[in-house]
């Protein structure tokens, strides 16, 4: 049915008006989300060029640090001045500034507020708990034809060394050497010897799987003592999970002692080969004794520098022959003589494995005289005498270190394979070991203590592939307190026969209070008569 053309259906004006309405905001919105894609677009293209240029600054300061790690711990290194190392126009690059000339890290004595004026968020301690030697060296932006967009820098890279004994370091184990297969043994227990004593210190283990052979237990827990405990290593793998270690702390029953679990700092004691080959600085080695590629983090180097400058000779035992030094500070003897039948102190295995009679060498911690030593394994045993009263106790803490050097005759020569402390000595000296076959070397405590019943010795002990095995004081009531610390790179234990007290043998700080020092101390500092660690901390200034 058709309706009236009056019926017919018409748009109002209000129908109208809304459908204008609804145009106009259609419009409104298009408009605004162009507008807005438009400004997103912008923003996107900024972020684009502000990402570019912070690569370009981040890549800038890896540059850097790798610059400062492969050059700057060289030994007498020399960086051209206003050199650029460029990764890509626009991606990352530095100019070297001034550059340097025979820098040397390990040589270096400057101290903090000494050398560095200007003003920057810069730790003078680090990771460590004491103050370090530094240098610093400065690098910056390239121009703007090698460096492109790359936003103007300042790179700063303090160059820090210290010896880490004298940095809580107290008890610290490096790499094992290179081609053995055995473990480095500071933890397992059997009849002859197990690890149980007390760091008073940080024990630091900078490579854990020189402790792990297919039988150890993993995780392994070290059973010695310790106040904390460091994993320090590059390898994150290493430590969380193929080689897991941790600790024991301090009390009876000794507590589990997690390790620290910040970031380690790349570290090292210096190249430990020629430069035509990889020079594994930043493997965890320990090679100190005598390094012939770092001979200013060398033990034996630096008695050729003692006696270079006058202050201390050194005094080489290189043949046998019953004698005394003119000085009274050494001897040299054959035991038993009659009417003796024994020596004065058979060795444990006596007499297997010796000639018929024991080859002695005694030296004089007390003596004024006494000479930096290269011993080798000319003779069988070294005596340490002590001193013998509480005044010459005092008074040798004040005498200037010495260091002694230990060493087979010959490779794979005969060793020095006993070594008696007599009585107590204050007197700082480094007592340093080197092998290549792990051979055992015996320490021995004899005499009585000057009072008390510690048998306290400061001495810095660098072990370098020998067993070294602590003998404890036949009186069940005498214990050993080793005041400065231990570096090593193979086995100490204690011999079971002493029992398992763990407080029988204390590692202990050079600051330890029972050495407290009377007299201003004479010779060079003590921290020039240590091996070091060296690292970097660096800060860009953009």
């Amino acid at each position: 049915m058709r309706l009236p053309p009056h019926q017919h259906l018409r748009p109002t004006g209000a129908l109208m008006a809304a459908a204008l309405m609804l145009m106009v905001v259609i419009g409104i919105f298009i408009s605004g989300w162009i507008s807005l894609m438009n400004i997103r677009a912008t923003q996107v293209s900024f972020m684009e060029d502000f990402v570019r240029r912070r690569v370009a600054l981040e890549s800038s300061r890896l540059i850097g640090r790798q610059l400062t790690y492969d050059a700057a711990f060289r030994r007498n290194h020399t960086l051209a001045g206003n050199a650029n190392y460029v990764f890509g126009s626009d991606i990352g690059s530095i100019n070297s500034d001034n550059g340097w000339t025979n820098l040397n890290i390990y040589g270096n004595t400057t101290l903090p507020g000494t050398g560095l004026s200007t003003v920057y968020p810069y730790n003078s301690t680090g990771l460590h708990p004491g103050s370090t030697y530094y240098s610093s060296e400065k690098l910056v932006r390239p121009s703007d034809s090698v460096s492109g967009i790359l936003d103007a820098y300042t790179s700063w890279h303090f160059l820090k060394t210290m010896p880490p004994l004298l940095c809580g370091d107290i008890f610290c184990i490096y790499r094992k050497p290179d081609g053995v297969v055995t473990e480095l043994d500071v933890h397992t227990n059997s009849a002859a010897h197990h690890a149980q004593w007390i760091v008073q210190g940080r024990t630091v283990v900078r490579h854990p799987p020189s402790l792990f052979v297919a039988s150890t237990p993993s995780p392994l827990r070290l059973p010695f003592q310790t106040r904390s405990l460091y994993i320090q290593t590059q390898a994150a793998t290493e430590t969380t999970l193929t080689h897991p270690v941790y600790g024991s702390g301090i009390g009876s029953p000794s507590p589990v002692l997690l390790p620290s679990n910040l970031s380690a700092v790349p570290s090292t004691t210096g190249p430990v080969t020629d430069t035509t080959a990889p020079d594994k600085r930043y493997d965890g080695y320990l090679n100190v004794i005598k390094n012939d590629y770092n001979t200013d983090n060398s033990l034996w180097h630096f008695q050729d520098r003692e006696a270079a400058a006058g202050r201390t000779p050194t005094t080489a035992v290189q043949v046998f022959n019953a004698s005394a030094s003119p000085q009274g500070d050494w001897a040299m003897f054959s035991q038993p003589t009659p009417p003796q039948t024994q020596p004065t102190y058979p060795p444990a295995d006596w007499p297997n494995g010796y000639d018929a009679k024991l080859r002695v060498l005694t030296i004089r911690m007390d003596s004024p005289n006494l000479k930096n030593m290269r011993i080798y394994g000319v003779v069988d045993q070294i005596i340490l005498q002590g001193q013998s009263n509480a005044a010459s106790f005092a008074a040798a803490a004040a005498m200037k270190p010495v260091i002694f050097t230990i060493m087979p005759n010959g490779p794979g020569g005969r060793w020095v394979r006993d070594i008696r402390f007599e009585r107590e000595n204050g007197r700082r000296f480094v007592l340093a070991f080197q092998d290549t076959l792990g051979r055992p070397v015996e320490l021995n405590w004899v005499n009585n203590p000057i009072a008390g019943n510690d048998y306290r010795w400061r001495c810095a002990l660098v072990n370098e592939h020998h067993s070294l095995f602590f003998n404890m004081p036949s009186s069940p009531t005498r214990n050993v307190r080793m005041i400065g610390g231990v570096m090593t790179n193979w086995t100490i234990k204690r011999r079971a026969a002493g029992g398992v007290n763990a407080s029988r043998l204390t590692f202990v700080p050079d600051t330890d209070s029972s050495v407290a020092q009377t007299a201003p101390a004479t010779g060079p500092a003590w921290s020039a008569f240590l091996p070091r660690d060296a690292w970097q901390e660096t800060y860009l200034a953009p």
